[in-house]
């Protein structure tokens, strides 16, 4: 989200659209090496699960 709002910004400044086409393409990379690692935090999984383990680990 913030990179698509990021190159949408570099357009609205007069920036060339190479520079929100580069930033469309890191955004499409990282979702790439993400899925490729396995990586779920993008979905807040991860970030739940730990939060949930914390909170059983403090109860016992």
């Amino acid at each position: 989200m913030k990179l698509a709002t990021t190159a949408r910004l570099s357009l609205a400044l007069g920036q060339p659209r190479g520079v929100a086409f580069g930033l469309m393409r890191l955004r499409a990379i990282q979702r790439q090496v993400l899925a490729r690692a396995g990586h779920e935090a993008g979905k807040g999984n991860v970030v739940t699960a730990a939060a949930l383990i914390l909170l059983w680990l403090a109860g016992c």
